[in-house]
């Protein structure tokens, strides 16, 4: 016999929200950093070596940027996909106790 699937459609919509929170957290925390990081100027110098430095380290801030935003929007719609779920799962529970009740009056 399989076993029951019982589903908290309250649970699975604050866990979706957590999510989504947890992603904005992200977010804010990583603009804040960037922030930071722009704060310290240029230290490496505008010399020959430093102009080296400094677009390495341009670059590989900017790939990293674009990996956490990507992450960060992957994140995001997970969580507007589990607050989804919740709100279908709760249509059903509604469908279904509707339905029941209907079989019941023909009793």
């Amino acid at each position: 016999m399989a076993p029951e699937l019982k589903v908290d459609h309250q649970q699975l919509l604050k866990t979706g929200r957590d999510i989504g929170t947890a992603a904005s957290d992200l977010r804010a925390h990583w603009q804040q950093f960037q922030g930071e990081l722009a704060s310290y100027g240029e230290p490496w110098g505008n010399d020959d070596i430093g102009q080296v430095i400094g677009l390495c380290y341009q670059g590989a801030l900017q790939i990293f940027g674009d990996c956490l935003d990507d992450n960060i929007g992957a994140v995001t719609e997970h969580a507007e996909g589990v607050q989804a779920m919740a709100g279908t799962y709760r249509e059903s529970e509604d469908t279904s106790h509707i339905e029941v009740n209907r079989v019941k009056d023909f009793l």
